[in-house]
């Protein structure tokens, strides 16, 4: 997933594949964090890597999808989001971009998402080609934004890279 949202980014113009990131020029890298136990002491290193290269963290990921589950960032996690904001990119502050969630099917609600709607992140949506509602998409206040991604099946899709795996 990490790899389809970073080439909407930055993958390069005048490429061979008919598609440009949004930001071409952006230089992407990857924090791995979901490969073993995610603690708090986990997620607060993931979002406070390199603060003063970062600019920007973009995440999708949180608590499960399941319409059920309550939950947000813990103490460590909290702060490394607060002292992003205030001394991250050598006191500009660090963008702290969040996914909305996936949990429409199981009518999840990105409010009971405490990282979608912390004070120190941007939630983000997504809207079908049709500008219809995915049925994966979760609805809160705190979505600033929208943007097209997949919708049914029979919907055009975004071309995207991705990592082929054999």
């Amino acid at each position: 997933h990490g790899t389809r949202c970073a080439g909407e980014v930055a993958a390069a113009a005048n490429n061979s594949h008919c598609t440009v990131g949004i930001a071409f020029n952006a230089r992407i890298g990857g924090v791995r964090m979901l490969d073993g136990d995610v603690t708090d002491m986990v997620e607060a290193k993931s979002v406070s890597f390199n603060p003063q290269h970062v600019h920007i963290y973009s995440a999708s990921w949180g608590p499960d999808d399941d319409g059920k589950t309550v939950d947000g960032p813990a103490p460590l996690t909290r702060q490394a989001f607060e002292n992003g904001v205030r001394m991250g990119r050598r006191g500009l502050g660090s963008v702290f971009v969040w996914a909305s969630g996936n949990g429409g099917r199981s009518k999840d609600h990105c409010s009971c998402d405490g990282y979608t709607n912390s004070i120190y992140t941007i939630s983000i949506s997504s809207t079908a080609e049709s500008g219809k509602k995915p049925w994966y998409l979760e609805e809160c206040s705190s979505t600033l934004a929208t943007t097209y991604s997949s919708g049914e099946s029979y919907d055009k899709k975004i071309l995207m890279v991705n990592v082929h795996w054999n």
